[in-house]
């Protein structure tokens, strides 16, 4: 999926020199002909069309999703190198004084828990009062460098640096999930090098465990936690539930010189199987858990990233651009139309749910509607002239007038403005207003206009564009008049 959504955006964003009514006529025929009922398999079934397969070079797309695998396994090799290299650390016996639990569970499963918890930060987007610490939290994960390598030198543009950490939207939630994924590998990898050594030690040492501290603690505390944290495992694996003898046993002091006794040292090393069971259980299980939920994640984060993109929400609407109602005998124009593949009317037709609408007198509605056709080759359904000077009510009342009037239902509106005036808070507020009233999950499409009537310099329309990015709508985009 995500070679398929890298080589897509790349595509559509080529093909904007290809002019607006050539590409509404080929993606209309293809939208016919398309079988898929759900928008992914639209647009996946329109990618198998319109892409070039006798080329055999390897695509952006699959040198990402490549980079990204190799990534991955560059991720739990280091993991692994870096989980057997604690471990033979943590695991060192020399034959005089027990490994201390306390230390060894504190590096191998409390200093992985304290890190999971910062993992976790990443999940939820912008929390209040917590931006600084999740950005912190995004630059402490080594996945972030494998991201910005895969957008360094392959062009991806997965991983900005606006969508690191507690940022919001499509490409927010990708990169978000791409992280925690990338951060499981590597923890995976901790855990398997930790568990392998800890493995070998077992199998070819004679290790024996204890614990002590400064404090004054009493066996049966310790006794106690032990056996609160045996609980998932205690009753199909009793042998790996340490009892109270053993845990008074182990106490150890660190200047105790008097040697064990074999049958001492024996006892200690009873505590194996619940080391490697505390390890599998609060380390490694709950980082398989998160992988498995993230892949998941991750899965309809790519999807969402591909569908809410602006251009493939403008080849959606191109998909399913409705069969235009011609003016004449409906019968011999469809004949026309099946036999032109719709390669464009040639007399003034209708699309239905289509509504043209003009901000605070931009153009004439004679010339709007002369820009339409031009443009798309079809006429709205309803043409508003709608402004500041009218309140939200009487703007309210006019856009629930069209909705009835337009049927079955609204599909598509396509709001002209002036392009030389900034976007102000009330044409915002607008536009919120009619996704509430008119459109529900329809596309709206901004076209400002110059001063001359013509589209706008790019400078300016890239104003418009970050303008409307601010409302999260991925039904929202900005088009050139020109095109």
């Amino acid at each position: 999926m995500l070679a398929e959504a890298v080589d897509i955006r790349r595509w559509l964003r080529d093909d904007r020199a290809t002019p607006y009514r050539q590409r509404l006529e080929r993606d209309r025929v293809i939208g016919r002909e398309l079988d898929a009922a759900d928008a992914l398999g639209k647009v996946l079934g329109w990618w198998q069309r319109v892409r070039n397969d006798q080329s055999r070079a390897p695509t952006l797309g699959a040198r990402v999703a490549a980079a990204r695998r190799l990534g991955s396994a560059a991720l739990a090799v280091l993991g692994f190198l870096i989980g057997a290299a604690v471990a033979g650390v943590a695991f060192a016996y020399d034959g005089r004084s027990p490994v201390n639990l306390f230390t060894l569970l504190g590096v191998l499963v409390g200093l992985p828990l304290v890190l999971l918890l910062f993992t976790l930060l990443l999940i939820p987007g912008r929390l209040p009062g917590l931006g600084a610490l999740q950005s912190v939290a995004a630059g402490m994960n080594l996945g972030r460098w494998i991201g910005a390598w895969m957008d360094r030198l392959l062009g991806a543009e997965l991983f900005a640096p606006q969508f690191l950490g507690a940022g919001s939207g499509a490409g927010s939630a990708f990169s978000r999930w791409q992280l925690v994924v990338f951060s499981q590998w590597l923890a995976l990898g901790f855990f398997t090098g930790a568990l392998t050594v800890a493995l070998l030690m077992v199998t070819f040492t004679d290790l024996a465990f204890g614990w002590g501290t400064t404090l004054h603690m009493d066996p049966a505390v310790v006794h106690a936690w032990v056996a609160a944290l045996s609980a998932p495992w205690a009753p199909w694996l009793p042998q790996a539930v340490p009892d109270a003898a053993l845990v008074e046993a182990s106490r150890i002091y660190r200047l105790e010189e008097a040697r064990m006794t074999l049958e001492r040292v024996e006892l200690l090393g009873r505590w194996w199987p619940f080391v490697l069971m505390t390890i599998l259980v609060y380390g490694a299980l709950p980082r398989l858990l998160l992988m498995m939920i993230g892949a998941w994640r991750l899965r309809r984060a790519t999807r969402d990233l591909l569908l809410d993109d602006p251009e493939v929400t403008a080849l959606r609407d191109r998909l399913d651009a409705p069969l235009v109602a011609q003016y004449g005998n409906p019968e011999e124009e469809q004949l026309e139309a099946e036999r032109e593949a719709l390669a464009g009317p040639r007399e003034p037709v209708t699309a239905e749910g289509l509504v043209l609408m003009i901000w605070n007198q931009a153009v004439p509605p004679d010339r709007a509607r002369a820009w339409l056709m031009q443009a798309m080759g079809v006429d709205a359904a309803v043409v508003l002239e709608l402004g500041i000077l009218q309140g939200e009510d009487e703007q309210r009342s006019l856009l629930s007038a069209a909705r009835r009037e337009v049927k079955p239902a609204v599909r598509r509106v396509i709001v002209v403005t002036k392009g030389w005036e900034p976007p102000l808070l009330e044409f915002m507020d607008f536009l919120a207003l009619v996704r509430e009233t008119l459109s529900g999950e329809g596309s709206i499409t901004v076209v400002p206009l110059a001063l001359s009537g013509d589209e706008v310099h790019g400078a300016e329309r890239d104003v418009w564009a970050r303008a409307l990015a601010r409302l999260r709508d991925p039904r929202l985009y900005v088009m050139e008049a020109g095109a």
